[in-house]
């Protein structure tokens, strides 16, 4: 799919899913150098900025959340930027790209403003929105971790939390990384903002700027937050596991003297309980009763020895 609108002096298109006919036909028309084809044609893992050549190239790398599947996917952000154009390209549908759209169709005519007229003001506008977007991903994030918290105090079930906090913490790496790897990117970007005729657009950048480190930021904190949350769901299952321990403990030295009077009278059962008829019908009363006072002489002394552990 692709989008144009003119911004005052400038023409933004936009090409979602671009494929290599449509880069080949942009490289024609504009005259992209082959190493810019190669890297709208190439996914790009990490951010990178290319502004040695005839035209400004710019590749930041998103992530697009999934709330069906809980986890992120790589959004690529592709920039060429001319001196009266800028083309932007993604990989996957973005309704960030859509909603600047229909903002600058709103702001009408900008003939008389080159500051918000200037490609490089529309990259960021774009990148402004990306990470706004991304901050409320990240807010909600948050509340998830408090919903997993919730869930252990709660003792819910332990495939749910443990399915739910190995999500959380592959997806905080995840983002972790991709952004980054854009804080180079994004030095070199405000480099470049300096070098031309627009430095009155280092302010807007510079935000970007302060607005990643809060982004990086929040993702620190939040796999810190992750992974006190995993520590406490272990400590809850040791102490989960140690009590059961305990409870088996406690039953297996109860039966332990029953077992080893049962093995002595199973021994002589022939010629001690069976063997003298005349002592038979009172033999297995009297044997089952020493069992019982046996047992409970046991739970008595094992109660009062683990009461005062």
């Amino acid at each position: 799919m692709q989008q144009s609108i003119q911004v005052g002096k400038t023409q933004w298109i936009h090409i979602q899913e671009p494929n290599k006919e449509i880069i080949n036909a942009l490289s024609q028309e504009y005259g992209f150098h082959e190493v810019i084809v190669d890297d709208l044609l190439e996914i790009n893992a990490q951010s990178k900025i290319d502004s040695n050549s005839n035209h400004f190239f710019l590749a930041l790398t998103f992530t697009k959340y999934l709330p069906s599947e809980q986890r992120y996917l790589f959004n690529e952000l592709d920039v060429i930027i001319g001196e009266d154009y800028i083309i932007t390209t993604n990989s996957l549908e973005s309704h960030t790209i859509d909603a600047l759209f229909e903002s600058f169709k709103n702001m009408g005519d900008l003939k008389d403003d080159s500051e918000k007229s200037s490609p490089y003001y529309i990259l960021y506008r774009i990148i402004d929105e990306y990470y706004n977007k991304t901050i409320k991903s990240l807010a909600m994030s948050g509340k998830k971790l408090l919903e997993i918290q919730d869930d252990i105090a709660s003792r819910k079930a332990e495939n749910e939390v443990v399915d739910s906090l190995m999500n959380e913490d592959l997806n905080k790496i995840f983002i972790k990384h991709n952004f980054l790897s854009q804080e180079d990117v994004m030095d070199e970007l405000i480099e470049h903002i300096s070098g031309i005729n627009e430095k009155h657009l280092k302010v807007y950048f510079n935000s970007l700027k302060v607005k990643l480190s809060r982004i990086v930021s929040t993702i620190n904190i939040l796999s810190e937050k992750n992974d006190s949350l995993m520590s406490a769901y272990n400590i809850f299952v040791g102490i989960k596991s140690n009590n059961s321990v305990t409870r088996l403990t406690f039953v297996n030295a109860i039966f332990m003297p029953l077992t080893l009077i049962a093995g002595i009278g199973g021994m002589s059962e022939r010629s001690g309980m069976t063997g003298w008829s005349d002592y038979y019908w009172i033999s297995y009363p009297l044997f089952l009763v020493l069992c019982v006072g046996i047992a409970f002489l046991t739970y008595v002394l094992l109660r009062k020895y683990f009461m005062k552990k």
